[in-house]
Parts: structure tokens; sequence; C-alpha cells
């Protein structure tokens, strides 16, 4: 007898929605049956999915747990795995990736080692990291250590372009030294991130905004621009090209930056380009609002005209992933920052990026339901090496599953949510809603409520296939 069946339910695969029983044993998908009632599957559990729709639980490439907060000072920090996780769960992520900060003075192993300290014991989801790199020089005897890293099952990486604001000195690598990294990841076969802004022309913008007295939060696209994103989208883009090594630019922002990962693409280079659920729905135009910071990560919000591209793109192929960069903290560490300089970068969202993206995506432009799986979960899932362990519902994938019901609308309010006591998506009607959480078989949550299992999640071990390394393979 398996440990669990899934009954009756519209499940997601590669080939379409189907009627399918699905059987788990050991935490893993072991069969897969047309839904009938000759001959069911039986098991110790079974869980009646008659009326819901089961995708693969989430995959977020994109989170910042315990993160420090550079516009605060010393001491403040996001919240960390444990609440972030809840939330995911609740909201049907079921994997998330985080990022492990070299300090100099480290060995990579310490380096992801003190970074898993902070999740193990956690975390109610599975998770793994981006190795990054927030100094301007990355030493060479570091660079030599990246294969073992990514032999060792940590196959990305992550740089910044650009230090984001005038008082912050600690992001920015030098462009040389994100070509050596880059040599590096590609060799290993690994894929390096990055958060593509031009310093310099953010940094001149600033100066220029100061000089003029406009510093107010309405003005953070002007700083924040849509050149600098074309210039660091085509710099990074041709150095990829130059060396042969895949790409994944992170939170897309703006029309010109789809252009360019169009255009690298349609040459057959590897890029991958990630959008955020508040890009293709909001516009700067909320930086007026007196709330407007809690709509606010780095880069910042474009113009209606990049928010209207962003649907597009997703739906066409142009980007891969919906992701979040969530960085979760309460209402008044949010809004502590009242101007350009001193904004609190990141927003909550793990917990409504699966119903909104179903909603925008599915029940609004109509897109099937496979496209939805491959921008909230399997995409992810294979650009960054744990397909198909996780992002596909498949004999031998992990049993994460998520029970998505679309019978009535789900009016979002931040009072029912996890990860902090605000939302930018205060009143938002989705479509579709999470009543049902499972990780490796094990249900999380149902019906609203933690199951009462102890946070178990795991340490993924990643390794990217040549095809996603090779070419624009999703």
């Amino acid at each position: 007898m398996l440990d669990t069946v899934v009954r009756n339910g519209l499940v997601s695969t590669q080939s379409g929605p189907l009627d399918l029983d699905i059987g788990i044993q050991d935490g893993r998908i072991v069969q897969l049956k047309k839904s009938d009632t000759q001959s069911p599957l039986e098991g110790v559990r079974t869980i009646d999915a008659a009326g819901k729709t089961v995708v693969p639980g989430g995959v977020d490439p994109h989170v910042h747990t315990s993160s420090p907060m550079p516009t605060l000072g010393d001491g403040i920090s996001s919240y960390g795995p444990d609440r972030v996780s809840m939330a995911a769960a609740f909201g049907g992520t079921t994997t998330m990736l985080d990022f492990a900060h070299w300090r100099p003075g480290d060995d990579l192993a310490e380096t992801f080692e003190r970074k898993h300290a902070d999740w193990r014991n956690r975390s109610y989801v599975d998770y793994g990291f981006h190795g990054t790199f927030r100094e301007p020089e990355i030493p060479f005897d570091i660079l030599d250590q990246v294969e073992d890293a990514v032999a060792d099952g940590h196959a990305s990486f992550k740089v910044w372009m650009t230090n984001t604001t005038p008082d912050r000195k600690w992001q920015k690598t030098d462009i040389g030294h994100i070509w050596g990294l880059m040599e590096r990841t590609a060799a290993a076969n690994g894929m390096l991130c990055v958060h593509a802004e031009d310093d310099d022309i953010v940094m001149y913008a600033y100066k220029r905004l100061q000089h003029e007295g406009r510093t107010a939060l309405r003005h953070m696209s002007e700083a924040h621009n849509q050149l600098s994103e074309q210039l660091s989208f085509q710099r990074v883009i041709s150095l990829a090209g130059h060396v042969g090594a895949p790409l994944y630019i992170m939170h897309v922002s703006a029309q010109v930056g789809i252009e360019a990962i169009r255009a690298a693409r349609g040459t057959g280079q590897p890029v991958y380009g990630e959008c955020l659920p508040h890009y293709a729905n909001y516009s700067d135009e909320v930086y007026a609002q007196s709330n407007g910071a809690i709509y606010h990560t780095y880069p910042s919000l474009k113009a209606s005209t990049d928010r209207d591209s962003m649907w597009g793109a997703l739906a066409a192929g142009t980007l891969s992933t919906i992701a979040t960069d969530s960085v979760c903290v309460d209402l008044d560490v949010k809004t502590t920052g009242k101007t350009i300089l001193d904004a609190v970068g990141g927003h909550v969202g793990v917990e409504v990026r699966m119903a909104v993206a179903y909603t925008e995506a599915v029940t609004k432009r109509g897109l099937p339901l496979e496209r939805f799986v491959d921008l909230t979960s399997r995409n992810a899932a294979r650009v960054m090496g744990a397909y198909p362990q996780k992002g596909e519902i498949a004999i031998g994938s992990d049993a994460d599953l998520v029970l998505l019901d679309t019978s009535a609308p789900h009016i979002i309010t931040a009072t029912e949510l996890h990860e902090a006591d605000y939302t930018p998506w205060e009143g938002y009607v989705a479509s579709a809603w999470p009543v049902l959480t499972m990780v490796r078989g094990e249900v999380l949550v149902e019906n609203g409520r933690l199951t009462g299992a102890p946070p178990s999640g795991r340490l993924l071990k990643r390794s990217i296939s040549s095809s996603v390394l090779s070419r624009p393979a999703l």
C-alpha cells in the first residue's frame, strides 16, 4: 500500500492538465494513474483533490533571509528562514534559493556552511544557496574554489554590478572580476546570476537628483533608470558571449532589458531572465502614494510601458521565471526611509506569488496551466539545477504538491498572511488560492492551518543540465 494517494485532481503535467491520481511512497511520486473508480490507487492516507488543480510546489530562486538592511544601520536584518519558509508553505512554494555571502578570509566551503547553519532545522521547505560576492575584487584563491563548490551541489553564484545607493560601499564587484568569476562558473558547469545596473549611471543620477533637490521617493525610477538597465544588460551579455558562459539576469524591470535578453537568446546565447510580480503589475506611479515604499525594491519600478511589456515577455518565453527578491520585514521597518537615499529595498511576496501569478497568467491572460508551472516552478528548477527532483509532477520527482482552489475569488489581506504585517497586494482579488501544500509527501499546510509537522526542509544538491548551460533551453 502506498503512503499517500492524491485522488481526483486536475493535475498539471508537461503534456497539459490531466485527471490523474498520484501515488506517493517515501516522499516521491511513484505512480500516476488516470482517475477512475474501478481500480483506484490505495494509500495509508487518501487526499481528495476533486475540484482542485494540482501543481508542482513553487520554486522561488530569489529570496533573502536574515539579511542586513544596509540603509538602516547595523543590527537590523530581515526575518529568517523559519518565518519566510512558513509563509512559503502557506503560499504553495516548496523550494527557495537564498544567498550565502562570502566574507574576506573565508573559504567558500565556510561561506556555504555558515548560511546552512542559519537554515538547518529552521525551514519548512527545501532550500539551496547561491554563493555571492559583495566585494570589488574576488581573490584568485577563492576563484580556484568555485569548481569544488559547484561539484558539491552549489551550482550558482551571484554578483552585483552596482552599489545600488550612494552610501553603500560593499556590494559592487568590478567587471574584470565578474569576468574571472564567469570564466570559473562556466568551466565548472555552474550558473552566474547578476544584479545588472550600470553603477556610473545610477550614481550620477543620484548626484544630479540631489543637486536639483529632487530626492522624494517618487523620483526613484530616475535614479534606477532604463538607461542603466540597457547599458548593464548589454555589457554583461556581451561578456557572457565572449566567455561562452550561461547567464541568469535577476529582476528584469524594463522593456530595454527584455529586448537585450531577446536579442541574445536569438543568437543562441543561454541567457535567462527573471521577473518579479510587482514589475508586471505596478509602475513607478505608485511611488507617489503615501505608502509608496511598500512597492519598492532594487532596481526600481519603471514606467507603465515597462510594466506592460512584462507579461508578453513571460508568455513568449523571453523571460523564464517569476521570483520575489523577497526581503521580509514589518511595515514600520519597510517605511522607515522616505527618500531615494534611504528607502528600504526588498518587499514581502513569497506567500502570494503563486496566487498572483495564476491570476495574472491563467485567468486574466489565458495562458495554459503548464506555462504557469513553467514560470513559477519548472523553469527555475531547470535553470538552477534542481530538475526533475523539483518543479515537476512525474514519476521519480519529489512529492512537492500544491492543491489550488480556483472555485471562488480570494481577497488577499495582510491579516491572513504570515511573512509580515503588511502586503503590497492588500485587496488584490486572486482567482486561485493554495489549500494544501506538501513537501516530499508530507502535508505541511491544509485548509489554512499548519499541520504541526516540525521544520524538516533539506539542503538541495544541484546540478545544471548541459542543455540549459549551452543554449536557451527554455
